[in-house]
């Protein structure tokens, strides 16, 4: 039996609002606002906050510009009343969305269980009307063991919905995905720190920490950051090709004889442009790699290089640093947490991250022998 939760409150988050002009009793079909703006007839609009008894999702019947009002509709915008009393100054959002569905997805047993394609085609719920009074909407799911579990949101009358929500594995997050180290950090905050923090914050700092460790990766190991080889497919004519935009620098390139190819600088190239005689080199332009002289006909480079930290944008992304490097991002994230509340404690955790980068980089050095050998290469007898 697996839970499957989705946090109602991001549907809150930088949405507009307004408040209550007045106590409002239960059962009302119309409330006073004192401010129209942020409202359209059909949106669907939150009384009061997620997670609280009295809240309740109607929508936007009809405005009455003149009296400040709004009349109530239900789900599907049929005239309705309010379930609950409302005091004044109470908050009203405006939300995109009011209906929510699961989904499921087969666990394949492979690694592109890593990155799982979403099928809509696999409900597990109805659209359902949210549930304002809990953070969290919820479905059990009593069928499935194993897989991922999805949901989305949607507009019961415009039928829009949302984005899918990221991969829930039913296997639970490890340490090293986002959401784990989200949550560790999370734990280390009291509850109106929490407030104080939204996921756009955390996802900023935990991007930062990852970042750091791997461009201090690349100075100390390139095993670890190195991609799998790579190809260019020469064009007749065509001087430059655009590199992955993960790019950093070059590890190693050759021909398609495995012959290794010499890089000159920018300035050189454009010195000897057009009268270069010698056998073919390349040189770097930002994303760009051009070779000199200017191929004449088709062929294959190939290539590996040094890759950036790419943008974790999914709490499932999994991060992958040595010797669970990942523990450590959590004193970043509080590090820059403390920063923005004038904590004093924000040094301590600033130290203890350095601490921990400084370790985990001479751990990540050893991991790569560097044997010394001796031998002819392969291209040196051709």
């Amino acid at each position: 039996m697996i839970i499957l939760k989705a946090d109602n409150r991001t549907l809150a988050q930088s949405a507009k609002f307004a408040s209550l002009l007045e106590n409002t009793i239960a059962g009302v079909g119309s409330i006073r606002v004192n401010n129209l703006e942020p409202f359209h007839v059909g949106d669907p609009i939150l009384l009061s906050e997620f997670g609280q008894f009295d809240a309740e999702v109607l929508k936007v019947q009809s405005i009455d510009a003149v009296t400040n009002s709004i009349t109530l509709g239900d789900m599907f915008n049929v005239s309705a009343n309010t379930v609950y009393a409302h005091a004044e100054s109470t908050k009203i959002t405006v939300l995109p969305f009011d209906q929510i569905r699961f989904f499921w997805t087969l666990a394949t047993g492979t690694l592109a269980d890593e990155n799982p394609v979403f099928d809509e085609n696999t409900p597990l719920t109805p659209w359902e009307a949210l549930d304002p009074t809990n953070f969290y909407s919820s479905y059990i799911d009593v069928d499935n063991n194993t897989g991922f579990g999805w949901f989305m949101f949607k507009n019961a009358i415009t039928d829009d919905v949302s984005q899918q929500s990221n991969p829930i594995p039913y296997a639970g997050f490890t340490g090293n995905t986002a959401q784990q180290v989200i949550s560790d950090f999370q734990s280390l905050l009291n509850t109106n720190e929490l407030k104080l923090v939204t996921y756009n914050d955390m996802l900023s700092w935990l991007n930062e920490a990852v970042a750091m460790y791997k461009n201090r990766l690349n100075l100390t190991n390139v095993e670890f950051t190195v991609s799998d080889i790579r190809t260019i497919n020469l064009i007749a004519g065509t001087a430059e090709y655009l590199l992955p935009n993960d790019f950093s620098d070059l590890v190693e390139i050759t021909d398609d004889t495995f012959r290794p190819i010499s890089a000159i600088s920018v300035s050189d190239d454009l010195a000897r442009r057009g009268n270069y005689l010698g056998s073919t080199v390349y040189y770097l332009r930002g994303r760009y790699i051009g070779f000199n002289p200017i191929p004449g006909v088709g062929g294959v480079i190939y290539y590996r290089y040094r890759a950036n930290a790419t943008t974790i944008t999914s709490l499932s992304t999994y991060i992958t640093l040595p010797d669970n490097a990942f523990y450590s991002l959590k004193d970043w994230m509080m590090y820059r947490a403390y920063m923005k509340f004038n904590n004093p404690n924000a040094a301590t955790y600033y130290q203890g991250f350095k601490n921990a980068v400084d370790m985990y980089i001479m751990a990540s050095i050893k991991r790569n022998a560097d044997h010394d050998t001796w031998g002819i290469e392969s291209y040196a007898n051709s």
